[in-house]
């Protein structure tokens, strides 16, 4: 008993001896606070850190506006609400909590009872943070805050409030990539990254003290530095084209269960990307814009290349379009190595190399000229046409071209060969269309611009006008030989599955081995590049799919060309009387295009020649027949002749045109 006093007493002269020491030490503290003024201040310094902090206002991010001033992108103030139970005034509860409870229920639909379980739980552990809701508008935050209790405020209601801006585009899809986004200070993509700096704006400051409850008050609003708006970007981008040029490359890929594909319209004067589309296929089998092939994919650019081969020969002088090569019976033994085409030609010229792409003609001509001098032809490659350089747009991360270097190891007797015809090389579909875009421009190379103005407070503060990338691709006369065989190369060669005489168009299919270094069944990519009309050509256009599923085609014409055909065809249709347009010949192609319209109670065959196929089908379905068809296209025979009445059980069998 005497021992546990002892102990007791002890432990009482240890806490009282501590207690001295803390009381001595807070007391010199003071002293030391009074009579050293470095002290004082440092000490001042951390009382204003805990209770003052100098808070960001953050600046509204400026708008994305399509060419003709609709809107793209813009920020939106959102809200997000909570409650503060331990404010929350018990009374209040006692009162209104069933009513509070039945408004949330009707705003979000979750039960009634949840949120007073909710609340009631939150009140009786005395939590200051309970999230109800997230990104609600304005006009939500305006009903919300008018319920019970959280009318009250957030002294006696406990309502919290906290707001941020949210990027919102008013096209969801179409172009997504192109628009881009911003994440932190490192990720920057499209052409919200590109002009980040203009569209940010200049963030304000102003100081704030702390309350009660965690939450903070601006102590002189006289004295905030105000944050400055961002400025406005002007596009280039052709909305209703945007659209054409999307649904086209999606309906498309889905036929051919292709990986991925672009498609990238361009104005011919101007250099203005007036439509940009990129699509891969995810593992539901649907597609999204999530990369930038147009812009940041290079590849081996197959055929389409051809027509930069034979410029460069025409422009050397070294080749006229009269001049003749032997192609033999399509397989030819060339430096060693089996260079082949799709059919025998002969001895054919080279409009007709063009416009049969063959790859034993150009090759045969490439090398003949320029085998023992292959710097000669990359002078005017990457010298006079810069071909080897980026073009240097607006979009971050455009993937570099590239053309090998005769003096590199790496060359080889073959090299040459494998270039002209598609190999061995790698440009962007952007660079190729720039390409052939300036042949459209009368040989005016000119660099892609996708804005055209900035503003400020609603006024131009600046404009972009077109860069000239080469003022001249090669002589008038040269230029002219080369719009001829594009020209015939649709009208007669590779294209002439997508020809029509109403809305006439010159360019070059191409059909590329993909992946080809890799075991199991050849891939491809197919692509068509040109421009329309063939006189005073308006649009230039690219369209790129890779890995197309071989059981439905593969080549350039069948799988590409019917992108760049509904995008020329729309075009025709909006714009008559400035693209020359008969009115015969428009009604046609409206009747073509527009949607097929069936009356169920009709058992009468109506006459569905012209129309598409992909719009007639699954209308014909739903009504309950049997349809079994061929092709991919328009619909050009019917087994039940127009007017006749559709037997029970009768299977109806169309066939429909390859493109």
């Amino acid at each position: 008993m005497i021992k546990q006093k002892k102990d007791i007493l002890l432990k009482a002269y240890f806490i009282s001896i501590l207690l001295v020491i803390i009381s001595i030490g807070i007391c010199y503290k003071l002293f030391n606070l009074q009579l050293n003024p470095q002290e004082r201040a440092r000490f001042e310094a951390f009382a204003q850190k805990i209770n003052f902090r100098e808070a960001t206002i953050p600046a509204a991010r400026g708008n994305l506006y399509a060419a003709d001033g609709s809107l793209l992108a813009t920020s939106v103030r959102k809200y997000d609400v909570a409650f503060d139970a331990k404010a929350m005034r018990q009374s209040l509860i006692d009162e209104h909590l069933n009513s509070l409870a039945d408004s949330l229920h009707a705003m979000f639909n979750k039960p009634a009872a949840t949120y007073a379980k909710l609340i009631l739980n939150a009140k009786k552990n005395k939590k200051q943070y309970v999230p109800i809701a997230k990104n609600l508008n304005y006009h939500q935050l305006k009903r919300i805050s008018s319920f019970p209790i959280f009318n009250h405020g957030q002294i006696k209601g406990g309502f919290i409030v906290e707001d941020h801006l949210v990027r919102e585009r008013s096209v969801k899809d179409i172009g997504a990539r192109t628009l881009g986004y911003v994440k932190g200070d490192s990720l920057k993509v499209g052409l919200e990254g590109a002009y980040n700096m203009l569209l940010s704006g200049k963030d304000g400051k102003r100081l704030e003290q702390r309350m009660g409850g965690g939450n903070w008050r601006p102590i002189n609003i006289a004295n905030d530095i105000q944050a400055v708006a961002g400025q406005d970007v002007v596009t280039t981008i052709d909305i209703p084209l945007q659209n054409v040029a999307y649904n086209a490359l999606y309906d498309q890929l889905s036929e051919f269960e292709a990986d991925h594909g672009t498609v990238v319209v361009m104005e011919v004067k101007t250099g203005e990307i007036k439509a940009i589309a990129n699509l891969t296929r995810l593992a539901d089998g649907n597609y999204a814009d999530i990369q930038n092939f147009a812009v940041g994919e290079a590849n081996e650019p197959g055929s389409t290349i051809k027509t930069i081969s034979l410029l460069a020969a025409l422009k050397d002088g070294v080749i006229d379009t009269a001049t003749t090569v032997a192609t033999g019976s399509g397989r030819v033994r060339l430096f060693g190595r089996t260079i082949s085409d799709s059919h025998g030609y002969g001895t054919i010229n080279v409009r007709q190399v063009l416009e049969k792409s063959s790859n034993i003609g150009t090759a045969k001509l490439i090398t003949e000229y320029y085998q023992n001098q292959p710097e000669k032809f990359f002078r005017i490659l990457n010298r006079e046409w810069k071909l080897n350089q980026p073009l240097g747009v607006d979009i971050p991360g455009e993937a570099e071209p590239y053309l090998p270097d005769p003096n590199n190891k790496s060359w080889s007797k073959q090299s040459l060969s494998s270039v002209s015809f598609g190999y061995e090389s790698k440009l962007t579909p952007l660079q190729i269309l720039t390409f052939y875009n300036g042949i459209a421009n009368d040989g005016k190379m000119l660099k892609p611009l996708f804005v055209k103005e900035i503003h400020e407070k609603g006024k131009v503060i600046k404009s972009f006008s077109p860069e000239v990338r080469v003022e001249k691709m090669a002589q008038d006369s040269t230029i002219k030989k080369m719009q001829n065989m594009l020209a015939s190369a649709v009208k007669s060669g590779t294209g002439k599955a997508f020809y029509n005489e109403i809305f006439p168009a010159a360019g070059k299919t191409g059909t590329a081995r993909a992946d080809y270094w890799v075991k199991g069944p050849m891939q491809y990519r197919a692509s068509f590049c040109g421009y329309f009309p063939t006189y005073k050509p308006q649009y230039s256009c690219i369209v790129v799919i890779h890995k197309p599923s071989r059981k439905k085609g593969y080549y350039g014409s069948s799988v590409a060309g019917p992108v760049f055909q509904k995008i020329m065809e729309s075009v025709y249709i909006k714009s008559p009387k400035k693209l020359s347009l008969k009115k015969s010949k428009l009604a046609s192609l409206e009747k073509s295009n527009k949607i097929f319209d069936w009356n169920s109670k009709n058992k009468k065959m109506p006459n569905l020649k012209g129309f598409d196929g992909q719009k007639v089908i699954p209308v014909l379905e739903n009504a309950g027949f049997k349809i079994n068809y061929s092709g991919i296209g328009k619909i050009i025979e019917q087994s039940i002749p127009a007017g006749q009445m559709i037997p029970e059980n009768k299977v109806i069998t169309l066939k429909l045109s390859n493109v």
